[in-house]
């Protein structure tokens, strides 16, 4: 609704639905950060940069805080818990993406580097490495001798008999 009203420039109204909005359903209680995010572009694009910013700044540490839980437990662990951590590392990724879209390039290069250790954090996931310590395979030779197609027709025809 907010983005509608954004779009038909009542932008008055846009902050009043974000503003109630976020009254009533609040970050730290609802639980489903991805639909939150739509709000913080919309104070952007309302221009409240600073109700943008601290609802970004909302949204970055609660995936900072699971992402550091994450990253304290076992690997074993992790791996059973990979879907919830890319999911996290998307979230935390698509509001930096909107601080980008909404020209905050300050904060976004600061927040990027930020997320950029978080990333390290996880670097077992897609370590692009991991062939670099395995030897290249020795060079293949064809041990088969080459076969001209004619051949190859008067050994099907044999079978076929």
């Amino acid at each position: 609704m907010a983005e509608a009203l954004i779009n038909e420039n009542k932008i008055d109204k846009a902050r009043e639905i974000i503003d109630m909005a976020m009254t009533n359903m609040p970050v730290e209680y609802f639980g489903y950060y991805t639909f939150v995010e739509p709000f913080v572009d919309g104070y952007y694009k309302a221009g409240e940069t600073e109700k943008g910013r601290e609802l970004f700044n909302k949204l970055k540490l609660i995936y900072q805080d699971r992402l550091d839980y994450y990253a304290g437990i076992p690997l074993d662990e992790q791996y059973d818990k990979i879907e919830e951590i890319i999911s996290d590392m998307e979230g935390y990724r698509r509001n930096i993406d909107i601080l980008i879209q909404n020209d905050d390039r300050e904060l976004a290069e600061k927040e990027t580097a930020v997320f950029n250790d978080y990333i390290d954090r996880f670097s077992h996931f897609y370590r692009d490495d991991l062939l670099d310590d395995v030897p290249p395979p020795e060079e293949v030779i064809d041990t088969l001798p080459a076969v001209e197609d004619s051949a190859i027709r008067e050994e099907v025809q044999v079978i076929e008999e």
